[in-house]
């Protein structure tokens, strides 16, 4: 017994030892990276932006998925239901009028929106499945639903009460309008990406937003229908030349409503397999180009994530963030929470 005590004390005094060298050496910095961290600790974003509700900013969540209840490829379930006429809660607020007076002023173009969505609340874990039907709309129709609810406050108060019945029933009642992607970028190094607005786009202009976004098109052509998925690859391609096998697993953590576009919205994250340059030089050549005129890479860790979710300043001095910053800037770091599940 007494010789396992002196072992015991020996590599007790070895540790000490040890702890005080780097102490001196190293002013403890070699220290904390031998200790573990809290992981919640040190996962946490700051007091304010855990506190930061999206309610706020006029979005109302529908789904959120997680690490143990994510959202995959195989659990996404869609179909497509062509043109869908059913009666809705903007019929009453003059809407086929503004869709009418919305296509004369020359608003065109196939788009696509969520017309029904089920998701099976089964603890089992092979029914966890997300069933979506996508039906067609157009741009007049998006753009009439987006000014009725953005500027009539009859039809706002409609779309606020359909919300309040819950998914299923506000999902039959809403109007056509569109599904809009958010796609929060990380290069290689795991830096994210922030992009200005420019001045040409019709929408929120020179306003900054975390990532990209685009636009679902409703395509009937064999093999061209888009879901979540597809839609969020076709994002990357055309405002930043990515195809998929530049980037990870995209990992798809909230779909909600705007009211402040009067749409559904989804947010996903990619990590690139690219560095920042790469990244740059292929948007400066892509299709949509035109539609930002200035991006900054910013670090990805707790503090540059909560000043982005409480809107600190923007990059270039201003304060103009997209309302879906905060939104896209939480989401990115569950996303990373998750990879880290």
């Amino acid at each position: 017994m007494e010789w396992l005590l002196g072992i015991g004390g020996a590599l007790l005094l070895g540790v000490l030892t040890n702890l005080v060298y780097d102490f001196a050496k190293y002013g403890g910095s070699r220290i904390g990276s031998r200790l573990p961290a809290p992981r919640v600790r040190r996962m946490s974003l700051s007091e304010a932006a855990r506190a930061h509700d999206v309610r706020a900013d006029g979005l109302a969540p529908l789904i959120t998925w997680s690490a143990s209840r994510p959202l995959t490829p195989g659990t996404l379930v869609t179909s497509y239901d062509g043109r869908v006429a059913r009666p809705h809660r903007l019929d009453a607020v003059g809407w086929a009028d503004e869709v009418e007076r919305q296509r004369a002023a020359g608003a065109a173009g196939r788009t696509a929106y969520v017309s029904r969505l089920t998701v099976d609340h089964g603890e089992h874990s092979a029914a966890r499945m997300c069933e979506v039907s996508i039906a067609e709309s157009d741009y007049a129709e998006c753009m009439a639903t987006t000014r009725l609810g953005r500027e009539d406050p009859e039809a706002g108060r409609l779309l606020r009460e359909a919300l309040d019945e819950g998914l299923t029933s506000f999902v039959a009642t809403a109007p056509p309008t569109m599904m809009s992607a958010c796609v929060a970028v990380r290069d290689r190094a795991g830096r994210l990406l922030l992009l200005r607005r420019s001045l040409a786009v019709r929408t929120f202009p020179a306003q900054w937003t975390v990532g990209i976004n685009e636009t679902m098109k409703y395509r009937d052509e064999p093999g061209a229908a888009e879901d979540f998925y597809a839609l969020v690859h076709r994002a990357l391609e055309e405002e930043l030349g990515l195809l998929p096998a530049d980037v990870g697993p995209t990992v798809i953590t909230w779909l909600g409503w705007s009211e402040p576009a009067s749409c559904y919205t989804l947010v996903a994250t990619v990590r690139a397999r690219l560095d920042a340059a790469e990244i740059d030089r292929r948007r400066e050549a892509c299709h949509s180009t035109f539609e930002h005129d200035m991006a900054v890479w910013v670090p990805f860790n707790r503090r540059s994530v909560s000043q982005l979710v409480e809107g600190g300043v923007c990059p270039d001095g201003s304060q103009r963030w997209s309302y879906l910053a905060p939104l896209v800037a939480w989401e990115a770091w569950r996303a990373a929470q998750q990879e880290r599940a």
